[in-house]
């Protein structure tokens, strides 16, 4: 009996963990999993706390430094001391030391004041490199979400394809049968049949490699099933800025880009390391006190009054005058630096002007031509109606409908491909620009 509901317990363990996880979603809850979910997003949230340290590490520059030392000595070999033919042992066998030092710097030459700004500027370098981090996530997010509402609507315009191309080979079988087809125009019905069945097994492929990419950009298990709520429609992200033109748009991007924001912060952090290393060549001015115990004995078994307690206070000045010229070169080391970083700004300005440009024109073009799409969907569409009814009336040839069928199948997908460049142009353009946050930070 014991061995039955072992088996049992084993065995429904073992199917529940084959069980999948079925995972709903939108288009707005894969911007929320995108965000707490990708993997690079998470590592770069932890560089993001390793630098806040950072700046806290900085501040602790001005605080002073508390030191315990406590020392035991024994002595092996007492020095000896001759004096007039005389031999004196001195010191003791045992030495025994507690001490407490502290150590404030006064004065460094600026250098704390350079290196908490240079950390700040690091830190707001990667806030904006986290911010654009999770707009280029939530971009690849969606664009892989549009893209498995693309991969679904092609399979069913494929599977639509292939009924509508059997339902015509069957019409023709019959009118063959009848001896009102000819036997041309029954291989044209069949090679359109199965012309059309390998782009449905296309469409299927491409909709399961959709549902992969996905799951990996939400760092989700793979075996997991996804379900999706949305069908491929026209969305509308742009609001406001639908209106913009090119020049407003680029001066929204100056304000807003992520990416270029927080290389001018680095720029700004290089910067403050030109001083920083300006502040070596100043004088290190430094107070120092300590509190001594102190007890020498001949026995290794001393009590707390044998010792003997001393203080010290120390005022230091430091101030290196020749190091090979070290110095020097770390200077003009940070002056390149600077000008690379001063070049790497420039390029990004660049860089994010075209970049909006080439989305802005993107966009426009996908406005234009969803338009003529979707107008010559609805044209090819009655085309095919009017094609079947007269070919049914004996008033038109079989090539004709399969012209028809073809020009449907193409425009439909085309459509569809309209409908996806679309709204991906939208969401492109608003990453450009700074603002594709506006689609999570409104709920």
């Amino acid at each position: 009996m014991f061995r039955i509901i072992l088996s049992f317990i084993l065995l429904t363990a073992a199917v529940s963990g084959q069980q999948k996880n079925v995972v709903h979603l939108s288009w707005d809850n894969v911007v929320g999993k995108s965000l707490d979910q990708n993997l690079s997003l998470r590592s770069l949230m932890l560089d993001y706390d390793a630098q806040n340290l950072e700046v806290w590490r900085a501040y602790s520059n001005f605080l002073p430094t508390l030191q315990y030392t406590g020392i035991a000595i024994h002595n092996l070999e007492l020095p000896v001391l001759v004096f007039m033919g005389q031999r004196f042992q001195i010191g003791t066998n045992y030495a025994f030391q507690h001490s407490l030092d502290l150590n404030l710097p006064l004065f460094t030459g600026g250098s704390r004041f350079f290196n908490i700004s240079a950390q700040q500027d690091l830190r707001k370098s990667l806030s904006e490199e986290l911010k654009g981090a999770e707009q280029q996530t939530v971009l690849d997010a969606l664009q892989a979400f549009f893209g498995i509402l693309l991969a679904d609507s092609l399979v069913t315009s494929a599977r639509q394809a292939v009924e509508v191309a059997e339902v015509n080979m069957k019409q023709v079988e019959v009118f063959h049968a009848e001896g009102t087809a000819t036997q041309l125009d029954l291989q044209r019905a069949r090679a359109q049949y199965y012309s059309v069945i390998p782009q449905l097994e296309t469409a299927e492929s491409n909709r399961l490699l959709a549902h992969q990419r996905l799951k990996m950009l939400l760092d989700m298990p793979l075996e997991d099933s996804l379900v999706i709520s949305d069908e491929l429609t026209v969305k509308d992200f742009l609001d406001e800025l639908k209106t913009a033109d090119l020049d407003e748009l680029k001066d929204i991007s100056e304000e807003n880009n992520a990416s270029l924001k927080a290389v001018k912060h680095r720029l700004n952090a290089v910067e403050t390391g030109e001083r920083l290393s300006l502040s070596q060549f100043s004088p290190v001015i430094s107070i120092s006190g300590s509190l001594q115990h102190q007890a020498f004995s001949d026995d290794s078994k001393v009590a707390w009054k044998d010792y003997i307690r001393s203080k010290a206070l120390t005022l230091s000045v430091m101030w290196p005058l020749f190091e090979g010229g070290r110095r020097v070169i770390d200077y003009q080391l940070a002056k390149i630096r600077t000008e690379q970083m001063e070049l790497l700004v420039k390029q990004s300005e660049t860089g994010v002007s075209i970049e909006v440009e080439q989305n802005f024109y993107r966009y426009n073009e996908a406005v234009k031509s969803l338009k003529s799409l979707e107008e010559a969907m609805k044209q090819s569409k009655e085309s095919l109606r009017i094609s079947n009814l007269l070919y049914a009336e004996g008033m038109s040839t079989q090539l004709d409908v399969l012209n028809a069928q073809l020009f449907y199948n193409s425009s439909q997908a085309q459509y569809l491909q309209g409908v996806y460049n679309y709204n991906i142009n939208q969401l492109s353009l608003l990453k450009s620009v700074g603002r594709l946050n506006k689609i999570w930070n409104s709920k």
